[in-house]
């Protein structure tokens, strides 16, 4: 059989929503699985062409789990996901990788249990939830298992991703963020990310603009992006509701519901910084699929 597996790209935390607010955006990563004599990986540079390759890794974790023997697959990688920029391309890749095995194994296993398995590989659920599920969730763990809440962002959000030259480490963005704080700040986290949510539900560009204040991992993160404050600073200039850090960066997300808001903030963006991408996206509200051809 042939199994086209299609992992949005996602991003975490939306300002106040550290490690549990997760949304995802409407990139997509495409991974192809056909039978093969021997492993053979297209579409990645060639040290990632082997059975460590990320999509690989949750492929075997879903086979090993089923009590299944690993089989040798064909697998060709398509997508638009940027490789460490704060977008979850970790998730898509071990996401599409378990959704494949679990689809030629005869699906034994359902999507909680897959998402599961990959919040277990990942150690958090921010990423992992949006990209199986799409849309906007806000995650937590339960008595040892990932719960994921869904929730429905109004239609009309457009969210322009400016994407840096430069990738900022993950085990360097979560150092930089103090392990201990206040009573204030835990409240100020707690009551603005579930104002950060209805906002995105109902479309509230000024909810979500006094929402979106960070004070656990922004301050520290935004120290590592060394564009971030004339970045946010030309976002809110050219009309956008909020702006903040997708994930660990160094990808930055500039929300608005305006076309012409967005479009401008690109505009502006090439101009200044001819190397960095910057792009348009909405709320991707399909999660992971998969596609079974015979």
């Amino acid at each position: 059989m042939k199994v086209t597996v299609r992992v949005p790209a996602s991003t975490s935390n939306l300002g106040p929503g550290y490690d549990s607010l997760g949304m995802a955006l409407s990139l997509q990563a495409k991974f192809t699985f056909e039978p093969s004599d021997e492993l053979v990986i297209e579409g990645c540079p060639e040290a990632y062409r082997n059975a460590d390759n990320l999509v690989m890794q949750g492929f075997r974790m879903v086979c090993e789990k089923a009590g299944r023997p690993v089989p040798a697959v064909h697998l060709v990688i398509d997508s638009e996901v940027p490789v460490a920029r704060g977008l979850g391309s970790s998730s898509t890749c071990i996401a599409g990788g378990m959704a494949a095995a679990n689809a030629m194994l005869g699906n034994p296993f359902t999507t909680d249990d897959l998402f599961q398995l990959c919040t277990a590989f990942e150690g958090h659920p921010d990423n992992a939830a949006p990209a199986f599920l799409g849309g906007l969730t806000a995650s937590f763990m339960h008595e040892g298992r990932a719960v994921a809440v869904p929730f429905s962002p109004d239609p009309a959000w457009r969210f322009v991703a400016v994407i840096p030259n430069y990738e900022v480490r993950t085990e360097e963005a979560r150092r930089i963020v103090r392990r201990d704080i206040d009573l204030s700040a835990a409240v100020h986290t707690m009551s603005h990310a579930i104002a950060m949510v209805r906002g995105l539900e109902t479309g509230d560009e000024a909810l979500v603009g006094a929402a979106c204040a960070d004070v656990l991992h922004e301050p520290y993160r935004r120290t590592l992006i060394a564009e971030y404050n004339a970045m946010r600073a030309m976002a809110l200039e050219a009309g956008a509701a909020t702006f903040f850090i997708s994930g660990s960066g160094s990808t930055m997300i500039a929300a608005t519901k305006s076309e012409a808001v967005a479009e401008a903030f690109v505009a502006k963006v090439r101009e200044t910084w001819p190397d960095f991408a910057a792009r348009v996206l909405t709320v991707c509200h399909e999660g992971t699929t998969v596609t079974v051809e015979d």
